[in-house]
């Protein structure tokens, strides 16, 4: 059910009447994470529909022209092969397609700031969506003009992958923290030795970089680099021992091991 919108009269310290709201700034449908995606979506589907006319129509136009060679070049001269209503509906689209994605940019980097973070992963969209647009607008031109397919397979092949980036990336990140989480709570204990402490910088935050070494429960000696943003009382050592916990069916897979760096278990004596 949408808030109603209250107003209320309050005196400032001039004296003076204002009229304030009762409603939860957070509650405006431009702060609204769930409606900004909606939002969102929608313009990305008028990115790809503008995209396939503008695919369509310039395959067509490009096509159907007339072509000269001059200083190593080809140039197009005319447009006399192509009719009325696909040069104008070409030259039309190719002046607003642009638009439509920085729009849709904008206000998909918004709704996923509004939620939390991600804003980065709106520019696979910017870059999938039209190219994938473009090259099956233009497949579409190959059935009713003198289109060669091969540059338009290739455009709507390169726009699938590059939307194919954030799902993928998404369901790896999953499966490593699914992993993680199991082997939390079920991974079998091994008591690991500092042997190497550094300091990096990432996104503006120093972390400590800790390199451990331990024995599984074969007796193999193997190594884990972990790392941990400073804070207070934490300052890994060399010869400092911590708990780790790691999968005994995949000792050595990186996302089967864990270790809080900010519980230590004292130094190597």
């Amino acid at each position: 059910m949408a808030p109603t919108v209250v107003a209320a009269r309050d005196a400032g310290a001039d004296g003076k009447e204002r009229v304030v709201s009762t409603v939860d700034p957070e509650l405006r449908w431009w702060r609204n994470a769930r409606t900004l995606r909606v939002v969102a979506i929608v313009l990305w589907c008028a990115v790809f529909a503008t995209s396939l006319v503008t695919g369509w129509s310039n395959a067509l136009y490009l096509a159907g022209g007339r072509w000269v060679e001059w200083a190593g070049a080809e140039w197009l001269v005319g447009v006399e092969g192509v009719t009325e209503p696909v040069a104008r509906i070409a030259e039309a689209s190719t002046l607003v397609v642009v638009w439509p994605v920085l729009i849709a940019a904008v206000v998909d980097g918004y709704a996923r700031h509004r939620r939390g973070g991600g804003e980065a992963w709106c520019l696979p969209l910017a870059f999938g969506w039209p190219l994938l647009g473009l090259g099956l607008g233009s497949l579409a031109a190959v059935a009713s003009g003198p289109v060669a397919w091969p540059l338009p397979a290739l455009l709507a092949a390169v726009g699938g992958m590059v939307l194919a980036i954030h799902p993928v990336a998404r369901r790896v990140l999953a499966a490593r923290a699914a992993r993680q989480d199991w082997t939390r709570a079920h991974g079998v204990v091994a008591q690991a030795v500092v042997t190497k402490v550094d300091v990096e910088t990432i996104a503006g935050i120093d972390r400590w970089r800790v390199t451990l070494r331990y024995d599984d429960r074969a007796g193999q000696t193997r190594w884990h680099r972990s790392s941990i943003a400073f804070q207070e009382r934490v300052a890994p050592r060399v010869g400092d021992r911590y708990e780790v916990r790691y999968d005994p069916e995949h000792p050595g897979r990186r996302a089967s091991i864990h270790v809080d760096l900010s519980k230590t278990r004292g130094a190597l004596r």
